[in-house]
């Protein structure tokens, strides 16, 4: 279904292991959309 198009997601992005305690309070007091990830680094 995600490949039709029928499913969609949303991703909120943390750049940086700095950032990583700001997101996961965020999760908590519901600042964030969809599913929250950190990115700690990009090959």
């Amino acid at each position: 279904h995600i490949k039709e198009g029928k499913i969609t997601y949303v991703e909120d992005i943390a750049e940086g292991l700095e950032s990583a305690p700001a997101a996961l309070i965020g999760l908590f007091v519901g600042h964030n959309v969809g599913k929250q990830v950190v990115v700690v680094a990009r090959e």
